[in-house]
């Protein structure tokens, strides 16, 4: 019996773990990659180098492919069966609603992003957005075609769960 509650006690804690650790997501446009690390638990990394790859690494698992290697096996076209009910589908309005809350879990922690429009008259227009409150330092309106978005996001398992269930 006390074997029971260790085992369930463990559980819990480990359960407990996975939805208070730090979902970290960097994307940087600069080197095309998107790194998504989960602390303790794992990391994915998309990155472009003539072609596009996928490295993961679980735990004590670790893996990188390319993304040309990954094809799908070719679908066997079945044959009508016997008529289902029809399948319930969630209204679009209600799936946009949940991900607008999922999104909003997420916390910005850095962010850079350098617009130049291709037009100076246009750039020159946008150019006192540099030097307000809320973008001073993070938006950078330029005349030397230099594009690119450097984002990094925060959140926790247990918001996500959260806002889906709501």
């Amino acid at each position: 019996m006390i074997w029971l509650i260790i085992v369930l006690l463990l559980l819990l804690i480990f359960f407990s773990w996975l939805l208070l650790s730090a979902v970290v997501v960097e994307i940087d446009s600069r080197i095309p990659a998107v790194n998504l690390r989960w602390a303790g638990i794992g990391k994915a990394v998309i990155w472009y180098d003539n072609e596009w790859w996928l490295s993961l690494r679980l735990l004590f698992y670790k893996k990188t492919i390319r993304f040309s290697e990954m094809k799908s096996k070719p679908r066997k076209i079945l044959e009508p069966a016997v008529k289902k009910k029809p399948k319930r589908r969630m209204k679009i309005s209600r799936v946009l609603k949940k991900l607008i809350r999922v999104l909003k879990t997420f916390r910005v922690t850095e962010w850079q992003l350098a617009v130049d429009t291709g037009d100076h008259t246009v750039n020159a227009q946008w150019y006192p957005m540099n030097f307000l409150p809320y973008t001073y330092k993070n938006l950078h309106i330029n005349f030397i075609d230099e594009n690119y978005l450097v984002l990094k996001m925060r959140n926790r398992p247990w918001k996500i769960v959260f806002a889906l269930l709501r």
